[in-house]
């Protein structure tokens, strides 16, 4: 307890000094508590089921980058034939409208059709109630639903008698059975979950080639590992394809565990912020290494005087590392208030789409991270020193102690190869920082062929009951486009089924005079359903041809329209209005339809960059094809506040029932699909700024310490004639050549990084000669700037006064 007394109190009386240590250090543990937070809660969190190490996720793939949902009678034959599955069910994301509560507005809500084994994979019974009976999940079951946590206490505020109770779902009555313990909100943070398979004989579920958003969760046997379930799984889909080439060739099954599936695609990004912010944690503890032996060496008088009455080189080095480590856990707590205080930041900058990013908080993994990167600190910036100070020469420091000593040459050697180490790292960090912005400034510039700004979107998910076919759905759209066109201060309204960064819809297509191929030949492209000034709210232009107008019914010749990337892939040197397409617009009643082309217009970017490569677009018009779940765009000078209002408004005076929701402007869309690139752009700037900032400062003080050491030698040198410039010289000079050496090894490190970041770059290659030229320049300028100083100082040394100290 001694020592630490007598080290607090060197502490006090060097407040200067405690200050910088103690601020450079909850500045590097602060940066690496807030990333391990991120990374604790987003990957190495447990998932809250039982075993949920044997949960996976399946899906049906034609290639890399070509995965998608699994068409149900695929799904049986998985059930019936594997072998090391203990349970494989079924899901199938949906949103539906909950009305009729009293004193509630209606409300969208999230929901799940699942098969009933879809709650033996969870593995959490319910927190009261029952999940579904085998009666009840068959086709012509009675209607029945299990509830959230979550929506139990938030609509029905945590009422035991909601058990039994009839809700209201897209005007469909449902009883309610059961509700579920709060950790469990899967699939895709789902509120309410129905039986699937009371609508098992959809006739166009039951179509092999048809893929209608369906995923299967699986809990794999006791002791199966997972390249063998990959492996099963693989030799099923191979016997499926022989069997049925027609829709299933070149399809084989893909095996994901679940966290990877919610979170995979973000633990490089993460894995490269957790390095990069490792760097930062060793330039600051080499910057205090070089302090603490700045300063071990202006107190070796003071540890000659202990040596001389009795004290041996581990009580000095015990002392010295006491003082280490008190520091270290004054900057652990400091950086562990800084992570805290940046938390919300750094949740905000996350990707929205995972929830996971949002349960970020400060748990015992946590603070034991900061207490062993605390204690990690105290011996990389503290041994050193403390071995360089116990082995000073008692009879030389006694006798001499003076400003003026000198130091071993290999203490020297071992300074400036701190300060090498720092340049090194920071410029590995300034140029995967250049990497990182010019990737995000790339995707900010790409173009999406549309104008996000002033345009404002909404959702809207109309009850299949109550809009049964589409004269209905063409009353309600064509009374609300009017309403908010009608709207002060908006110019145009549009409406659309699977519309940009708003989900997505495919469909197979083909020329008429090429005939029908198998469908696992079919051309591919995105379908979007629109109605009312939908191109013009977007501000996309007609190339060619006419849009659609009153003309288009369900009863006339069908029309769409196409895209530029259509007409160039498929029709190339040919004008593509007036031919004709087989396509399939969803239409239960219907199927593939010859439609003719009457229009072009410009392309527009459907999906976020990093979710599939884009396909081109062909649009219906939706008095020819029927769609229930609508996004509202709307071109407008109105506040966003003011304009969701009207919206709900208008959309409740024409159907009570019906709820608009997930309201925002386009422009928000467009910058969440940014959201890991935004995330890691930000960090990384923010860490190779507060790198260049440490670095900068260590190679000052380096040089501030050895001009001081070196007080003598410049006086004689100025005595015998040796002009101020000169002087400047030598001492940039020094700075110099650590600028060179440390550059040359930063240069091999950041040719290294940049190839392992290819993967998370978007259209920059990892060697950018104006990044490095860039990097180099801003080196030179700091290092410049922190040899300047001492050099000046230097330079203006009095050499009577000098010799007269010595």
């Amino acid at each position: 307890m001694n020592h630490f007394r007598y080290a607090f109190r060197q502490l006090i009386k060097n407040p200067a000094f405690s200050a910088v240590a103690i601020l450079t250090l909850a500045l590097g543990i602060g940066a690496n508590t807030a990333i391990f937070s991120i990374i604790n809660a987003v990957l190495l969190r447990p998932l809250p089921y039982p075993d949920a190490d044997r949960i996976m996720v399946l899906n049906e793939s034609s290639g890399p980058g070509q995965d998608y949902s699994v068409a149900l009678p695929d799904y049986f034959d998985w059930q019936k034939d594997n072998t090391v599955f203990e349970h494989l069910a079924c899901t199938h994301k949906e949103s539906r409208n909950l009305s009729g509560i009293p004193g509630r507005d209606p409300e969208r809500i999230s929901c799940a059709s699942v098969t009933r084994n879809f709650f033996n994979i969870v593995g959490l019974p319910p927190e009261i109630g029952r999940t579904f009976s085998e009666d009840e999940d068959k086709v012509g079951a009675p209607p029945v639903v299990v509830i959230s946590d979550r929506l139990w206490r938030r609509v029905f505020n945590a009422d035991p008698s909601v058990l039994g109770r009839s809700i209201t779902l897209h005007d469909q009555s449902y009883t309610v059975i059961g509700v579920m313990p709060p950790q469990v909100t899967s699939p895709q943070d789902s509120d309410v979950w129905l039986s699937m398979m009371r609508r098992s004989n959809n006739p166009v579920w039951m179509q092999r080639f048809i893929h209608p958003m369906i995923f299967v969760w699986g809990k794999l046997k006791p002791g199966v590992a997972l390249e063998q379930a990959r492996t099963e799984m693989k030799g099923i889909a191979a016997r499926l394809e022989k069997a049925y080439p027609d829709t299933n060739g070149q399809e084989t099954a893909v095996v994901t565990p679940l966290l990877d599936n919610l979170v995979g695609k973000y633990r490089t990004n993460l894995g490269l912020l957790l390095g990069a912010v490792g760097l930062v944690l060793l330039i600051a503890c080499a910057n205090l290494a070089n302090l603490f032996a700045a300063r071990g060496a202006a107190r070796s008088r003071e540890f000659a005087i202990h040596a001389a009455v009795g004290a041996t080189r581990g009580q000095i080095i015990k002392k010295l590392l006491i003082e280490s480590f008190l520091i270290a856990l004054l900057g652990g707590m400091l950086g562990f208030l800084f992570a805290v205080w940046v938390r919300n930041g750094l949740i905000a900058l996350s990707p929205g789409d995972v929830s996971r990013f949002r349960e970020v908080s400060f748990d015992l993994p946590v603070l034991g991270f900061t207490f062993l990167v605390a204690s990690l600190t105290t011996v990389l910036f503290g041994l050193w020193p403390a071995w360089q100070a116990s082995h000073a020469d008692v009879q030389l420091a006694l006798k001499e102690g003076s400003a003026g000593s000198g130091d071993p040459p290999s203490a020297k050697r071992a300074r400036d190869w701190l300060v090498i180490s720092e340049i090194a790292l920071t410029l590995t960090l300034l140029v995967a920082a250049g990497l990182v912005l010019k990737s995000f400034s790339k995707m900010q510039a790409l173009q999406l062929g549309y104008e996000p700004q002033n345009l404002f979107s909404a959702r809207l998910e109309l009850p299949w009951k109550t809009y049964s076919d589409r004269e209905k759905i063409g009353v309600f759209t064509r009374a609300l486009l009017d309403k908010v066109t009608a709207l002060p201060g908006v110019q145009r309204a549009g409406m659309g089924s699977n519309s940009p960064l708003m989900g997505g819809w495919q469909t197979g297509f083909w020329r008429e005079e090429k005939g029908r191929p198998q469908p696992s030949d079919m051309l591919n492209s995105d379908l979007e359903v629109v109605t009312g000034d939908y191109f013009q709210s977007f501000k996309v232009p007609l190339l060619r041809g006419r849009l659609f107008n009153e003309r288009d019914t369900k009863d006339s010749r069908r029309v769409i329209i196409i895209d530029q990337a259509m007409a160039e892939q498929y029709f190339p040197g040919e004008d593509p209005i007036g031919k004709r397409l087989g396509v399939d617009a969803g239409n239960d009643d219907e199927g593939w339809v010859m439609s003719e082309v009457v229009g072009v217009v410009a392309r527009m970017r459907f999906h976020a960059v990093d979710e599939m490569a884009p396909l081109p677009v062909i649009y219906c018009s939706m008095a020819q094809a029927q769609r229930t779940s609508l996004g509202l765009f709307v071109r407008s000078s109105m506040s966003s506040a003011a304009l969701s209002k009207s919206l709900h408004d208008a959309a409740a005076s024409i159907d009570p029932n019906q709820p608009v929701y997930d309201a925002r402007p386009m422009i928000n869309r467009v910058q969440d699909s940014w959201g890991s690139q935004r995330l890691l752009s930000f960090l990384f700037s923010t860490f190779a700024g507060l790198a260049l900032v440490l670095a900068t400062i260590g190679l000052y003080g380096l040089l501030a310490y050895t001009t001081l050491k070196r007080v003598r030698e410049i006086g004689i040198r100025l005595a015998l004639g040796a002009r101020p410039a000169q002087i400047r010289t030598l001492i940039l000079a020094h700075g110099l050549q650590l600028l060179l050496i440390g550059s040359l090894i930063g240069l091999v490190a950041a040719l290294a990084l940049s190839r392992a970041m290819q993967s998370v770059l978007f259209e920059v290659k990892g060697i950018d000669p104006r990044i490095y030229l860039t990097v180099g320049a801003i080196l030179f300028a700091a290092t410049f700037l922190a040899s300047w100083i001492p050099a000046r100082r230097a330079s203006r040394v009095d050499p009577i006064i000098a010799l007269r100290t010595e």
